[in-house]
């Protein structure tokens, strides 16, 4: 049952594109989020910088998990939605060289230049309407430069402590959060 009127761009994870067997009704946060919103899944094999800022202006929200969130939160900079992301690879564009020597083949449709091209820069005005969900325990990515690249842009930030990179406290911490900002 979907309680909320919202139209959601889901921007899924590495995985959705490294694993062959990968099955978007397993995704747990895809799941739960299906039930409070009408969601639609970006598909990265279409990236192009121009027309995917053009789709996300389609939607009332964007969210993003790790290397989705890197997606997210730079499209909603440039557009103005509202974005959700949680545990985001704000540094992605730092660490895609390092993706594309471990997974040449699976990621070679996305090309840095487009990265960059969404790249947003941190400039006068806050975000307000971004919000950044992180586990302070994240084995994947640093924490702390997560928070250091959000707080530049003035979004709101939302600290917990465990839960790890896979938000094994996704449903019982993150969703009634990611619920409340849905509300607003």
């Amino acid at each position: 049952m979907v309680i909320c009127l919202m139209k959601l761009l889901y921007f899924p994870g590495v995985q959705s594109i490294l694993a062959d067997d990968y099955e978007y009704a397993q995704s747990y946060k895809l799941v739960h989020l299906m039930q409070i919103c009408d969601c639609d899944i970006f598909d990265y094999r279409n990236f192009d910088a121009q027309k995917s800022i053009k789709l996300v202006k389609e939607y009332d929200v964007l969210f993003g998990s790790s290397f989705g969130g890197y997606f997210a939160f730079n499209m909603a900079v440039i557009t103005g939605q509202k974005c959700i992301s949680v545990n985001p690879s704000l540094y992605l564009d730092k660490r895609f060289a390092m993706l594309m020597e471990k997974y040449p083949n699976k990621l070679s449709f996305i090309k840095p230049a487009q990265l960059e091209a969404i790249k947003a820069e941190p400039l006068k005005n806050t975000h307000p309407n971004i919000h950044i969900l992180i586990n302070t325990d994240d084995e994947v990515l640093d924490a702390e430069k997560i928070i250091g690249i959000a707080e530049k842009f003035g979004c709101n930030i939302y600290r917990y402590e465990k839960g790890g990179h896979e938000s094994s406290n996704f449903i019982g911490e993150m969703l009634p959060t990611i619920k409340q900002i849905l509300s607003e």
